[in-house]
């Protein structure tokens, strides 16, 4: 069986993450090597300091953004961590979840579904890249959920802080794209990617039919707006962020840790360039 089409029986049916990842040929020899660019994996063809990582480190980097938002969401909705929900093992954590509150959302039946939905998805995709990764997953590092101080005092902040997640999350998968080397690996993560796109394009809409407004969290970031529901450039393409750009966000401002990730991320793509 082609892999890709072992890769699309795997997505949609449950096995061991021994089996999953031999199959998708993620061990030590079978790791193939991609080339990034100005030292994030993420990076522009401007940048022109290269160095070697493999498909693993690109799926290990997208999972401490998994971690990330499967937390926030699980949080939001149950009150509980992805530990306590028992989505991984207290042995997969490097540190502590902290800030975790649920959200009362009152009467907002539609914006409690939206959340309920998205926490469904989100734990489904740090389930699916650990079991891709097997034993060369990362373990969960320390997350701050209260980094920015908002989030979880009413629906609203829950649209601000989920919609600067969903936008962050689909520009860092598709800056990766083009350097992930499996295509078996380039068709997973294009369809947790777009499924993190239908997340943004869901949010950006409630966040615009409520008239909510909020600053943009890079140069880059084009906030929901009536004059901008889509989060895309003036020639109709989704906006990409190199790894530099993605850790700059989520550590808010710090290089090598800080923000949402007082320790920084977990794995080989740890730092801003």
């Amino acid at each position: 069986m082609p892999k890709l089409d072992t890769l699309k029986e795997l997505v949609e049916n449950s096995m061991s993450r021994r089996q999953f990842g031999k199959t998708l040929g993620l061990t030590t020899a079978g790791l193939a090597a991609s080339t990034f660019i100005g030292g994030a994996v993420l990076g522009s063809p401007e940048q022109a300091e290269a160095a070697t990582i493999t498909d693993a480190d690109i799926l290990n980097f997208a999972l401490n953004l998994e971690y990330l938002e499967g937390e926030f969401y699980t949080c939001v909705v149950t009150g509980k961590t992805l530990t306590q929900a028992g989505v991984i093992p207290a042995s997969a954590s490097t540190g502590p979840t902290k800030g975790c509150q649920k959200v009362n959302f009152g009467g907002n039946a539609e914006v409690l579904a939206i959340a309920t939905q998205i926490m469904h998805d989100e734990q489904e995709h740090v389930r699916f890249i650990r079991a891709a990764l097997g034993s060369a997953a990362v373990k969960k590092p320390e997350i701050n959920l209260d980094a920015l101080g908002f989030g979880f005092a009413n629906p609203d902040e829950f649209l601000k802080l989920a919609r600067d997640f969903e936008d962050v999350g689909v520009s860092a998968y598709g800056g990766a794209a083009p350097l992930i080397k499996s295509h078996a690996i380039l068709a997973a993560a294009a369809r947790i990617a777009l499924t993190e796109a239908e997340h943004a394009g869901n949010i950006r809409l409630k966040m615009v039919l409520q008239g909510l407004q909020e600053p943009p969290v890079d140069p880059k970031d084009i906030p929901p707006r009536e004059s901008h529901f889509f989060s895309v450039t003036s020639k109709g393409l989704a906006i990409v962020r190199s790894t530099s750009e993605v850790l700059r966000i989520v550590y808010a401002g710090g290089t090598c840790s800080g923000g949402f990730f007082p320790e920084g991320f977990n794995g080989h793509i740890k730092c801003a360039s």
